[in-house]
Order: structure tokens, then sequence, then C-alpha cells
């Protein structure tokens, strides 16, 4: 569930910066869920334990962490 969350964040923050690409890029908590323009994940669910979002160098980075204490770093 969480590693699935996290590649659906990514997904969404990829659109987003692909559809507008002048437009700041959308970060942080993505624990809850994420939405950055028209794009949005829901809420993993219990799960997730806890999801940010960072950018670096004009790329995004996810790192998840579940409730059983697997984490996961996208890409």
């Amino acid at each position: 569930m969480a590693l699935a969350h996290a590649h659906n964040v990514l997904k969404a923050a990829w659109a987003h910066r692909t559809e507008d690409p002048g437009a700041s890029p959308v970060g942080g908590d993505c624990t809850d869920g994420f939405t950055a323009g028209s794009y949005s994940v829901p809420d993993p669910g219990p799960g997730v334990a806890s999801c940010q979002l960072t950018w670096t160098h004009g790329l995004p980075q996810v790192e998840v962490r579940s409730r059983s204490g697997r984490s996961f770093t996208l890409p």
C-alpha cells in the first residue's frame, strides 16, 4: 500500500509539472493524500505512516514509510 501510494504521488507531481511547467513545484507532506493543480491522490488509509514529497534540482522524490516500518524512496 505505501509503495503504491508513493508511485501515485510521484505520477501526480510529474503530471502537474508537465501540464504547467511555469508553476512552482508542489511538495510537502503527502501522508493523508496529495493535490497538485488538477491532480490528486486520495488518503491511502492506515497503512501509510508517513509520506514526504521534495523537489531537488527540478526532480521530485517521494519518501514513504508504512505502518509496518518498511520505507521506500522513489525514484
